[in-house]
């Protein structure tokens, strides 16, 4: 996978992961909102990781945020894209549309 393409999918991650918390941030009245935090990305995940925010996501939300988390982990790591059951190169139409998926279509069911 190129450098241009690791960026991309390292923006999809960030947009992403945005988007979960500009939803919950609509669906929290001003004075419940934990994301009313100032600085950069990495001061609001801090936020959005405490125990406070955690409650206030769904179960699907939570499993996203985290394998969001582990992507932009295996970005860093140079494992972004290869399946972690074959090793082979996940589908680049599966990474556009799943840019967290650790699987390629052949294994994307298994656990």
């Amino acid at each position: 996978m190129t450098v241009e393409n690791l960026e991309h999918f390292r923006q999809k991650l960030i947009a992403l992961e945005a988007d979960i918390i500009d939803n919950i941030k609509s669906e929290t009245s001003e004075e419940e909102n934990p994301f009313e935090v100032d600085g950069d990305l990495a001061d609001k995940a801090e936020a959005f990781s405490s125990a406070t925010v955690s409650e206030g996501l769904s179960s699907s939300q939570k499993r996203v945020i985290e394998e969001i988390r582990r992507a932009a982990q295996r970005i860093k790591d140079g494992l972004y894209g290869k399946c972690s059951t074959c090793g082979a190169q996940i589908e680049m139409d599966r990474l556009e549309a799943i840019p967290y998926a650790d699987r390629c279509k052949k294994h994307m069911n298994s656990r």
